[in-house]
C-alpha cells in the first residue's frame, strides 16, 4: 500500500507540467505518448525557412513561436514556457532510435496544430435589462390624474364610487357641484397633459441644423469672413458664374455657400476640417473638391477686372502721396507662394527660395498709384530672380518714353529701362 500511494504522490507532481498554450488542457500525466518542448531561447541562431511565396528567408523560430502560439510580451517574461507535441506534425520530430526514445523536435521545427484563435477569452457582453414600465414625467403625470380625477367619460365604477361616499340625500347639490368640479378639473388636466406632450416633441426635433449664410446678416461680418465689401458684390459674383457655367445638378450645398467657403478658406486661412464643421458637417474631401474646383472659375471670372490702364485714366486717380511721381506708370514688386516639396530633384532645386528659406512660386505683380492690380505674371520658380522676370514678362513692351517705374531696391533693371527710355 505504501509503495502504491507514493507512486500516485510522484505522478501527481509530474502532472504539474501544463502546455503553456491558451486553450490546451494536456498535462504531463495525461497520456505517455505526449510530450512537451522548451520555447526557442532569444538567442538562438535564425534558421532558414520557405515564405507563402515560396522564397527562403531567415526567420527568428523565438519570435514566430510567440506569433503563432499568441503569447504576449508579459508570457515570454516566464522562464519555463513549455509547448505539447500537439501543435507539431509527425514530420517535425526527429526519428526516434534505440538509444533516445523520447520525442525530439527538428532544429526547425515550427508550431502548426491546434493554434489559438485568442489569447484571451471575450466573454459577450451582458445586456442591461430595460424597464418595462419605464416612469416618466408625462406618464407619472397620467397615473396621478387617473387615480385622483374622475374619468370625463363617466364610467359606472366612478359614479358607484361616488354614490357611496353620499351621506345624504339632503346634499345631493354639493356632490353635483363637486362632480362637475372634478369633471373640469379632469379637462384642464388633459390640456396640460397635450401641451406637455407637444413641447417634448419639439424638444426632441429642435436640433436642426442651420446654414453658416444666416450668421452673416451684416456686411461687417461679410468682409470680416470673406473680405467682400458688399452684398451686391455677392450677389453679381453668383450671377456671373451661373451664366458662365450653368450646372442644373443639386448639390449638397447651393453655389452661395460654395462662394461663401472659398472666400472664407482665402481671407482666413482655415483648413478643410474646420470648414467641414462650419457648413453643416459637408465633408472636408468635398470641401478640398470644391475648393479646387470653384478657383478656376472664379479666376476667369475676375480675370476682366485686371487690365492695363491708361495714362489719361491714371493721372485721374493719382492720389496726393504720388504729386511729386505723376509720370509713374506702375509700382513693380515680386511675391512669393510657398507650395509642397517636388519629389523631382530639379525641381526642388529651381523652386527653393533663400528668401523664404522653401519651396515658392514667383509673381511678378504691378500696380497703379491708385492702388489698382494692373498686371500680374506668370507663376515662375522660386529661385527666379527679379530682374529675370522682368525681363521674361515683357512688361517693358506695354510702357512709353515718358512713363516711369517704381521699384524697390531688388530690382536690377536699370539697363532694360534705359533702352526704352523709361525712368526709374
Amino acid at each position: 500500500m505504501t509503495s502504491k500511494s507514493t507512486k500516485t504522490k510522484r505522478q501527481k507532481k509530474k502532472s504539474n507540467n501544463y502546455c503553456s498554450v491558451f486553450g490546451c488542457c494536456s498535462y504531463y500525466s495525461t497520456n505517455e505518448d505526449i510530450s512537451f518542448h522548451l520555447i526557442p531561447k532569444s538567442n538562438d541562431p535564425k534558421v532558414l525557412l520557405k515564405n507563402k511565396w515560396g522564397q527562403e528567408e531567415l526567420v527568428d523560430r523565438r519570435r514566430m513561436w510567440a506569433i503563432l502560439l499568441r503569447f504576449s510580451k508579459e508570457a515570454l517574461l516566464k522562464k519555463h514556457i513549455v509547448v505539447c507535441s500537439k501543435h507539431f506534425t509527425s514530420e517535425d520530430f526527429l526519428p526516434s532510435g534505440q538509444n533516445n526514445k523520447r520525442k525530439r523536435l527538428k532544429p526547425m521545427a515550427i508550431p502548426s496544430q491546434n493554434l489559438p484563435k485568442s489569447s484571451v477569452l471575450l466573454h459577450s457582453p451582458k445586456k442591461r435589462s430595460y424597464p418595462k414600465n419605464k416612469c416618466s414625467p408625462i406618464n407619472q403625470l397620467e397615473s396621478e390624474c387617473e387615480l385622483h380625477v374622475l374619468n370625463s367619460d363617466g364610467d359606472e365604477s366612478c359614479l358607484e364610487f361616488v354614490g357611496q361616499t353620499m351621506p345624504d340625500d339632503s346634499n345631493e347639490n354639493d356632490h353635483v357641484n363637486t362632480l362637475e368640479c372634478n369633471v373640469q378639473d379632469n379637462i384642464s388636466a388633459n390640456t396640460i397633459l397635450r401641451e406637455l406632450k407637444s413641447t417634448g416633441i419639439q424638444v426632441a426635433i429642435g436640433d436642426l441644423k442651420t446654414s453658416f449664410l444666416s450668421f452673416i446678416d451684416t456686411v461687417k461680418k461679410l468682409n470680416t469672413m470673406t473680405g467682400i465689401c458688399s452684398f451686391e458684390i455677392l450677389n453679381e459674383i453668383i450671377a456671373l458664374h451661373m451664366t458662365y457655367f450653368p450646372d442644373k445638378r443639386q448639390h449638397t450645398l447651393c453655389l452661395k455657400e460654395c462662394i461663401v467657403m472659398v472666400f472664407v478658406k482665402f481671407k482666413q486661412g482655415l483648413s478643410f476640417a474646420i470648414l467641414s464643421i462650419l457648413f453643416n458637417d459637408f465633408s472636408a474631401e468635398s470641401c478640398r473638391l470644391t475648393y479646387n474646383s470653384l478657383i478656376p472659375q472664379l479666376a476667369y471670372i475676375f480675370k476682366s477686372l485686371i487690365y492695363w490702364p491708361s495714362r489719361q485714366e491714371n493721372l485721374k486717380n493719382t492720389p496726393h502721396c504720388f504729386e511729386q511721381f505723376k509720370d509713374v506708370r506702375v509700382v513693380l514688386d515680386c511675391t512669393e507662394i510657398s507650395l509642397q516639396r517636388p519629389k523631382c530633384l530639379t525641381c526642388r532645386i529651381k523652386c527653393y527660395s533663400n528668401y523664404k528659406s522653401t519651396f515658392t512660386l514667383k509673381f511678378l505683380i504691378g500696380i497703379s498709384p491708385g492702388g489698382l492690380i494692373t498686371y500680374i505674371s506668370k507663376p515662375y520658380d522660386g529661385r527666379a530672380s527679379d530682374k529675370a522676370i522682368f525681363e521674361q514678362s515683357n512688361l517693358i513692351e506695354l510702357m512709353q518714353k515718358p512713363d516711369a517705374v517704381m521699384v524697390d531696391k531688388g530690382f536690377l533693371i536699370d539697363d532694360n529701362c534705359k533702352k526704352k527710355y523709361i525712368k526709374l
